[in-house]
């Protein structure tokens, strides 16, 4: 049986926002076959570095339309690290979040993530240059100077 008008709706939503992200990370230098990954849930997701962070794209099925999340693990604070340095770095973290636009700090268990996540529904090609420019511009910018200051490491897994 042939798929609904919701569902080809969706479909046709996700093909155009994976045209856009790829459109994307080719004028911003990317090659795109390089970038693409498989990460669960994710429809779609691509991975791309700038500077010392790494971001990761991703297409997320929700209930009202698809979204892309963009993301950047920017730190992984030490698992000894003592009580009182967890709490200054998330202080720290929800006072950061006050001057931010369109992007938060977050956590993952051990790990510091920024985060700018988006509905595809209307979504243009300037508004996914612009969510990956500051999730990754911002993540390059902050990820020395956080691990300077609580320790731990850079990106990656805890």
């Amino acid at each position: 049986m042939g798929l609904s008008l919701f569902e080809n709706s969706r479909e046709i939503n996700t093909s155009s926002t994976v045209m856009m992200v790829e459109d994307v990370l080719i004028a911003l230098g990317h090659f795109v076959n390089d970038c693409r990954v498989d990460e669960p849930p994710a429809t779609r997701a691509w991975r791309v570095t700038k500077g010392s962070a790494q971001v990761s794209i991703q297409i997320l099925e929700r209930d009202d339309h698809p979204h892309l999340r963009v993301t950047s693990a920017v730190m992984c604070l030490a698992t000894d690290a003592a009580p009182g340095v967890r709490a200054e770095l998330h202080a720290d973290l929800l006072a950061r979040n006050l001057d931010l636009c369109g992007l938060a700090f977050a956590a993952r268990g051990d790990q510091v993530v920024l985060v700018a996540e988006r509905s595809t529904l209307d979504l243009d090609r300037s508004e996914v240059l612009e969510l990956i420019k500051r999730v990754s511009d911002h993540a390059d910018a902050v990820d020395n100077a956080l691990v300077a200051t609580y320790g731990g490491q850079m990106g990656g897994t805890c």
